[in-house]
């Protein structure tokens, strides 16, 4: 039976797993407590029914693959050696995680005027390890390592509102909708969520690795997937009452529908892009939001710049998906430039396992005291990687409409 988060907060709590008490001063946790803290960490994304979790120690993680991608049976003729001898196909997975850290601090003025007092302390750790899995989530999914421009005042407390940062978290990897784009792709044209989009989908990846449909899964955001269900909610069938009483995952053409959490509806996309002249550049994805696209230079960092501004520096065509420089602007003729933007509903077709996460054994979760401004200091470090074991066995269907 699936233990609910809150539960499951509640067992970790009962085993001392993220308690401050049970922080030692080195504050690596011991093999027991970080099996169950990634276990914690997977459950509360949503993903644990759909992604690999492979748990390692190494700097970098090979993943051995075999496969047998062509035809091995030859004619047979008696007495008679064929003299063909049929081989498999090993490559590897190449995982090279990267360093997280979740750092928070404590106020002795805050615990001593808290309602809880002193358990607190022990209530912000386990809301840290919570996010901390939403964050993980969050990068697994969207991360591209060009990294998005976003407001200052996004991303840091008290910072500009209007000067951009790259987001450098986000930049760290590249995640699954990132790494789909090698993959089996389908434009779906702008066509409303339906079951056309589904078997177009279906169409579209290889039939050896649709054969077991039990094991597919369509993975989208619950608003896309409630845009599916308002739709077949309105059938006089037995679907169509399920989809609109039950809170139980759809099928469709055999294959499971999973919406995750933090799958964005819009997901965004980053490109750099070298504009030169008055030519026109399409950018990856047509239809893109209205009021999203951001364009600023192409080196972004930690120091707030201002964005370039749209008719003076460019122009954007966001049904076509199209930038134009503007001449006399601020964007020098074959500038290269990092456009930022949301597109339309995106959603992906794979089998179970094919997504994988990688994830640290070696987790800390460490307490200091800085007795000079009294309070009491933690951080949560761990490292992670997202992968796909066989790419041709995705497929990334995109430019789905927002709406029915």
């Amino acid at each position: 039976m699936r233990i609910s988060n809150e539960n499951l907060v509640k067992l970790l709590v009962s085993k001392g797993i993220i308690t401050s008490d049970d922080l030692a001063a080195g504050g690596k946790l011991n093999p027991v407590q970080a099996e169950r803290f990634i276990d914690f960490v997977i459950d509360i994304t949503g993903l644990g029914k759909m992604t690999r979790v492979v748990r390692f120690r190494n700097e970098q993680l090979l993943i051995d693959k075999i496969g047998v991608g062509a035809r091995v049976t030859v004619p047979a003729q008696e007495a008679k050696d064929p003299s063909v001898r049929r081989g498999v196909n090993t490559s590897q997975v190449v995982l090279q995680p990267v360093e997280l850290m979740t750092p928070f601090e404590v106020s002795d003025t805050f615990s001593d005027h808290n309602i809880e007092g002193e358990n607190v302390q022990d209530t912000i750790v386990r809301m840290m390890a919570t996010q901390t899995g939403n964050d993980i989530e969050e990068l697994l999914i969207t991360a591209d390592i060009l990294g998005e421009a976003k407001l200052e005042s996004d991303l840091l407390e008290g910072g500009s509102a209007t000067d951009y940062i790259k987001d450098s978290f986000l930049g760290l990897i590249a995640g699954w909708l990132r790494l789909a784009d090698s993959g089996n792709v389908v434009d779906l044209e702008g066509a409303s969520i339906s079951a056309n989009v589904f078997s177009r989908m279906l169409n579209t990846m290889p039939i050896k690795f649709r054969r077991d449909r039990a094991r597919l899964r369509f993975v989208c955001s619950p608003d896309l997937e409630q845009l599916f269900r308002e739709r077949i909610s309105t059938r006089a069938t037995s679907m169509g009452d399920m989809a609109l009483t039950e809170a139980g995952n759809i099928r469709v053409f055999g294959v499971e529908i999973v919406p995750v959490p933090i799958f964005p509806f819009q997901p965004p996309v980053v490109e750099h892009v070298v504009l030169t002249g008055t030519t026109p550049v399409s950018l990856r994805y047509s239809n893109i939001v209205e009021g999203s696209v951001v364009v600023t230079i192409s080196t972004l960092g930690s120091t707030p710049e201002a964005a370039f501004l749209e008719t003076t520096d460019y122009t954007i065509d966001e049904v076509t998906g199209v930038i134009t420089r503007v001449g006399g602007g601020g964007i020098t003729s074959g500038q290269t430039v990092k456009v930022t933007y949301k597109a339309p509903p995106q959603m992906l077709l794979t089998h179970m396992d094919n997504m994988i996460t990688a994830i640290g054994r070696d987790i800390r979760v460490e307490r200091d005291r800085d007795i000079f401004a009294r309070l009491n200091q933690w951080a949560i470090s761990t490292k992670v990687d997202a992968e796909f074991e066989e790419l041709t066995a995705v497929v990334k269907g995109f430019n789905i409409a927002a709406a029915l």
